[in-house]
């Protein structure tokens, strides 16, 4: 991997047209995230998180400052985005289809990722015959099949069940190992659980008030973490500052 940041953010503010005038949503964004880093974000509802994640993936353009990104970026949205008329497989392959990939890898290459996120067995099923977590999975292989060194996710299990969610969190935590990530949520645990860095925003317009180093164990399961000393005092942390209205700061 590139020893450069993986994602650069200085000086970033954001304003848009709002019904009743200019609302600016991000104020004086300083971030850079190293390559093979699981930075989340997390603050009260409106705060800029969406916004930042759009602004990383070129959907939107800053106001103000500039940001960088080294490489692809992957982008899962909350709710998957399947093409109805292909199947799970097809799906999975149509990223590698447009780069012109030669059939038998791209085929290859969605078998493998589809067996990764535990598909496999339904790689000719349409979309609709899945459950709402399997079409988010399909929608994680599909990113994944095209191997961009950066995955943006916005909130990408807030619409699962509770179990299926605690699923896709061992298994995003297994995949996503050697690629830079920038996960958006509303759960403080969930953060906490998978990253190495959380960051918390302030309510709009949005600011970094923390930037905490996450420490844990990759080799431990989710379970055993979610009641270990290290996390549930970081989750105090980080939910600390997500309920206060604070100046800007660093941890």
């Amino acid at each position: 991997m590139s020893s450069d940041p993986r994602i650069r953010l200085s000086g970033v503010e954001h304003t848009f047209e709002g019904r009743s005038g200019r609302v600016q949503a991000l104020d004086r964004i300083d971030l850079t995230i190293e390559p093979g880093e699981f930075v989340s974000v997390v603050g009260a509802s409106g705060c800029g998180k969406t916004t930042l994640l759009r602004l990383i993936a070129g959907f939107v353009h800053a106001s103000t400052g500039t940001v960088e990104v080294d490489g692809e970026c992957g982008v899962v949205f909350q709710r998957p985005s399947l093409y109805p008329w292909l199947s799970v497989a097809g799906n999975v392959e149509f990223g590698l289809k447009m780069r012109r990939v030669p059939r038998k890898e791209r085929r290859e290459t969605a078998r493998r990722y589809l067996d990764l996120v535990g598909l496999g067995e339904f790689a000719d099923a349409a979309p609709y015959e899945l459950s709402g977590g399997m079409q988010q999975r399909c929608q994680i292989a599909r990113v994944l099949a095209t191997e961009p060194p950066t995955v943006l996710m916005d909130e990408p299990f807030g619409a699962l069940d509770a179990l299926t969610r605690e699923n896709l969190q061992a298994e995003l935590r297994r995949i996503a190992k050697e690629r830079t990530v920038l996960f958006v949520t509303h759960s403080v645990e969930e953060a906490v659980l998978l990253s190495t860095r959380v960051l918390v925003m302030s309510p709009r317009p949005g600011k970094i008030v923390l930037d905490l180093p996450i420490e844990t164990d990759p080799a431990q399961d989710l379970d055993t973490l979610r009641t270990s000393p290290a996390v549930l005092a970081a989750t105090e942390k980080v939910r600390d500052h997500v309920q206060r209205r604070t100046p800007l700061r660093q941890a």
